[in-house]
């Protein structure tokens, strides 16, 4: 290493180098926030010395390493650590030369800094900052004063350059003097070079190093970590290669999803579950990826990653498929929030990309899935499906060998446990009919389902005259209340949040308290759904008797038309017992892990083995170092005894949920 002091400007003055981003570096993720900071470090800094003190400003280290150029061409200086820091002090020298009127003054920052007088053809050696390539268009236009694309005009390169042009013009029309920023600010900013030079010394390996350093920046993303991983090691063209034929096209497909993908690529590989990709614990996913994968090349990874975005897309994003029924099933899905099932979705959809399903057999799938899960959602049951559902992958074989396909999804979703269990006839109606449906999340969106399966068309959810309506009015008039006699308020307060009393209207009018006879004539003529048709209007009064009735005809059918399962499944237990100490630390794959008390989350035991934990250097079963805890609190039970798993959490997630 040879490290070197030196001021930000003349490093970037040096017309024989040209500075390069390898592919395997993040895009520029700078946001306003970063940039405000810069420029009062510029102004602080400029403000001392104007007014005759002495300043200067440490923007901290930049490490590098010389690659080889063709003959007559600046040397190639790659940044390994710098990128953000180095692009943002261009795009402020690009917004200086924008709004300077001095002629001179802007050659000197176009020709000095910003492009290489030395290049010997206009060529990506002429601009003297070369970016990755997905921020490489826009930053090119804007050095070079080209017009942009709306798309370009979208990118954080550009959105930088304005923040700075903006705020400079600012400045400037307040009657300050531009140039002085330069002389008495940025002039003033110095940093630390450091030259690897792995060539000659194999221990400067610019991968491990680039891994070892703390941004000053954004931290590295999981979706960072990993392309750094799969690309650093790799000779100059074959990083580009790799970038361009597979990476770059992941980015574009999954736009800031990356690290949400790549946790799920991991789930749907492995078959099992992994923590959500997180900020706080990016590294640590990116080791459990590297142990994944350990002894997989680069180029079977990429190539596998790459192709796993498109169904990972059409998942997720909304991609279209090709297929209209199947879009249609996975945008259900995503509209009651079953992100933990992506993974499953990814490598089901994969499998129908490679011919092993036809059409008819995942519409088949998708649907029996979205049964069970709008089951789930209705009675609010989503513990254990951050566990359960990425194991699902892991039964796709068992699908495609099946002849009846919607049978064997059955199957296997009525196979699971307790806490994922497919929720029978029986649970569904106890549930709805006393729920609180107005203020149940999915409340427009079940309406919406009965409309549907009634008329064959789905109202549009985000139609602003689509209301929730409520029959009996959320409050009462006097008119309303002697229509309801003695007892309005308790017929009121049981019956006006049901089911039963709500419907859809698509009417741009407040209906509120109006008389039944008078709500009734608008449904009938001038709602323009079904829905609310359908045992409301053909009844005489609107009363407790009615509201329970009409309840109970849109739970039959709910169970019956909009969400049916097969007929030895509608009263059964639709889960398979649990025999007691049937699963294990091992079956859970937890082995390795790090468990906390729910109680005091700072309290860590570190799972080693199928029914063991180490804690404080000791090896304990989890109930009896439970009772360990409690009596060093003071807090232990009469008996003393306890089932550890009740006490105890992964990633959210009680132990006693799955165990």
């Amino acid at each position: 290493m040879i490290p070197q002091e030196s001021k930000l400007l003349s490093m970037l003055s040096n017309n024989d180098v040209t500075f390069f981003i390898p592919p395997y570096q993040r895009n520029y993720e700078w946001t306003e926030e970063q940039c405000k900071v810069f420029l009062k470090d510029i102004h602080n800094t400029h403000d001392i010395n104007i007014n005759g003190g002495q300043s200067e400003h440490f923007l901290g280290t930049i490490t590098y390493f010389q690659d080889e150029t063709p003959f007559g061409q600046p040397n190639k200086l790659v940044l390994i650590d710098g990128q953000q820091r180095i692009t943002t002090t261009m795009l402020f020298l690009v917004a200086l030369r924008d709004i300077i009127d001095d002629e001179a003054l802007k050659e000197f920052i176009d020709g000095k800094f910003l492009k290489n007088n030395n290049a010997t053809s206009d060529n990506e050696y002429k601009i003297k900052l070369k970016q990755v390539e997905t921020d490489w268009e826009a930053y090119r236009k804007i050095v070079l004063s080209e017009e942009l694309e709306n798309q370009e005009k979208d990118s954080a390169v550009y959105r930088n350059y304005s923040y700075f042009k903006n705020k400079l013009t600012e400045y400037k029309d307040k009657g300050n003097e531009i140039k002085t920023l330069i002389d008495k600010g940025i002039d003033k900013f110095s940093v630390i070079t450091i030259e690897l030079q792995p060539k000659k010394n194999e221990w400067e390996n610019p991968q491990e190093i680039f891994e070892s350093m703390n941004s000053l920046g954004k931290p590295l993303s999981l979706a960072d970590l990993v392309r750094n991983y799969l690309l650093l090691g790799l000779d100059a063209d074959t990083q580009t290669s790799y970038y361009n034929s597979y990476w770059l096209p992941i980015e574009k497909t999954l736009p800031g999803m990356v690290s949400d993908f790549v946790r799920d690529y991991m789930q749907g590989q492995k078959e099992r579950s992994y923590p959500k990709a997180k900020e706080n614990n990016y590294k640590e996913l990116y080791s459990m990826f590297k142990d994944a994968f350990v002894g997989v090349s680069t180029k079977e990874l990429l190539d596998s990653l790459s192709k796993l975005s498109k169904p990972y897309s059409w998942v997720v994003i909304g991609r279209n498929c090709g297929d209209d029924k199947i879009d249609e099933l996975l945008s259900d899905l995503r509209k009651i929030n079953v992100t933990t099932a992506y993974s499953f979705l990814m490598m089901l959809m994969e499998a129908w990309d490679n011919n092993d399903f036809s059409s008819e057999d995942i519409i088949e799938i998708l649907k029996v899935f979205k049964i069970y899960c709008f089951r789930r959602r209705l009675l609010a049951i989503t513990s254990a499906e951050n566990k359960g559902f990425p194991m699902l992958s892991a039964r796709i074989l068992e699908l495609k060998e099946a002849a009846d396909k919607k049978q064997k999804m059955f199957e296997i979703l009525v196979n699971q446990e307790n806490n994922l269990r497919l929720p029978n006839d029986i649970e569904i109606t106890r549930q709805l009919e006393n729920m609180n449906f107005y203020n149940f999340r999915y409340c427009k969106f079940f309406l919406a389902l009965v409309e549907e399966k009634l008329t064959k068309s789905r109202p549009d959810l985000d139609d602003k005259n689509l209301q929730i309506e409520h029959i009996m009015p959320q409050k009462l008039s006097d008119t309303w209340k002697e229509y309801l006699g003695n007892n309005y308020e308790e017929i009121h307060q049981e019956n006006v949040i049901l089911i039963g009393n709500l419907t859809l209207i698509r009417h741009n009018q407040e209906l509120g308290q109006k008389p039944f006879d008078e709500k009734k004539d608008i449904y009938e003529y001038h709602a323009g759904l079904q829905i609310a048709r359908t045992e409301i209007t053909n009844q005489e009064r609107w009363d407790a008797k009615a509201i329970k009735n009409r309840t109970k005809w849109i739970i039959n059918y709910l169970l019956n038309e909009v969400l049916p399962i097969p007929d030895s499944m509608r009263k059964a237990n639709n889960f398979t017992q649990k025999k007691e100490n049937q699963l294990s630390f091992k079956s859970l794959q937890l082995i390795n892990s790090d468990i906390r008390f729910i109680a005091d989350p700072s309290i860590v035991a570190h799972v080693i083995n199928d029914k063991e934990v180490e804690f404080e250097g000791k090896i304990w079963k989890l109930s009896p170092l439970t009772r360990e805890i409690f009596t060093r609190k003071g807090t232990v039970n009469q008996s003393g005894a306890y089932r550890g798993a009740q006490y105890w959490e992964y990633d959210g997630m009680k132990l006693a949920d799955v165990m």
